[in-house]
């Protein structure tokens, strides 16, 4: 008998999650295994701590989602988001943060992050940022998108 994948072509199934609160991954594994069940979801609690793991030191991941940002990371973002691409075999990067940071938004295209998503967002709003992802688009959140656009100095498109 054939064996069957659970592979959803395009779904990322290889996700790390930085974050310094360790319950994190495990709900984006719940949220993310509803759509794909060969999901498979890595640990780690901060950038540096990811970056220098000798236990990510080969791993290739297909999204990284980063909760975990220093204070100054809107400086130093591209920096970031190029050292993460370059460690992890160019996955795709979720911002997932309770700051709304607008240049954040406006250097999306520039720094290489694939989403920006608010922590306190529905998991509905969450399993989109991943649908969209797993289409190759890029994506801001409805809180992050109605403070730029609505409040901020965006011009809606």
């Amino acid at each position: 008998m054939p064996s069957v994948s659970n592979h959803k072509p395009g779904f990322p199934d290889r996700v790390l999650v930085i974050d310094d609160l360790p319950l994190i991954p495990l709900a984006f594994q719940e949220v993310f295994r509803g759509i794909n069940p060969s999901v498979k979801v890595d640990f780690s609690e901060n950038i540096f701590s990811a970056l220098s793991s000798r236990v990510f030191a080969t791993a290739e991941f297909d999204l990284v989602i980063t909760g975990s940002l220093q204070e100054n990371f809107s400086e130093n973002l591209q920096q970031a988001v190029t050292e993460l691409k370059k460690k992890f075999g160019d996955p795709k990067v979720m911002l997932y943060s309770s700051s709304y940071d607008p240049v954040i938004i406006e250097k999306m295209a520039a720094t290489g992050i694939d989403a920006y998503v608010h922590k306190y967002e529905s998991i509905e709003e969450i399993r989109k940022a991943y649908c969209r992802l797993a289409k190759g688009e890029s994506y801001v959140s409805e809180i992050f998108h109605t403070l730029y656009y609505e409040y901020g100095q965006g011009v809606r498109k």
